[in-house]
């Protein structure tokens, strides 16, 4: 019977792997989500490494990516959604060193601003919200605004 849930955890995690990519937190809660016994959990967890299937600092470094073609955040959203999937502090830094923050803020306001009708100061001050809703600090934004809406 303990050898059946070994492999039924394995290939819940297999499953999940193969949808997209996933934090090593990610796995661990969807394994004990299932109840799955944490003997089961760590064993599954050792095959995986084992095989090269959980890296943490791949998966942040793809997240960070794949959201920056998207829909562009700031270093603040993408530290606290890369928290929130168990990345350590350690990996996050490293992989946001390496983020353009400006480029990414101008790329977002640059697809808003289409959307945004009224006069320069209304605009301004929508696009200001909107870029600190995507988690952009203050100065980026203030650079990024004044770039977008010389006067």
């Amino acid at each position: 019977m303990q050898e059946n849930t070994d492999k039924k955890a394995f290939d819940l995690a297999i499953r999940c792997l193969g949808n997209r990519e996933h934090s090593r937190k990610e796995i661990i809660t969807k394994l004990e989500q299932r109840r799955f016994s944490p003997e089961d959990v760590e064993k599954t967890l050792e095959r995986l490494d084992e095989l090269g299937l959980l890296d943490d600092r791949s998966f942040a470094a793809n997240y960070v990516g794949s959201k920056s073609r998207k829909k562009p955040s700031g270093r603040y959203k993408l530290r606290h959604e890369l928290r929130q999937k168990g990345i350590p502090e350690e990996i996050i830094e490293e992989v946001l060193s390496e983020y353009d923050s400006n480029a990414q803020c101008l790329n977002a306001a640059l697809k808003k601003l289409p959307f945004l009708k009224g006069d320069d100061h209304y605009r301004r001050k929508k696009m200001h919200a909107f870029l600190m809703n995507r988690g952009f600090d203050s100065q980026t934004i203030r650079e990024t605004l004044d770039q977008l809406f010389r006067s």
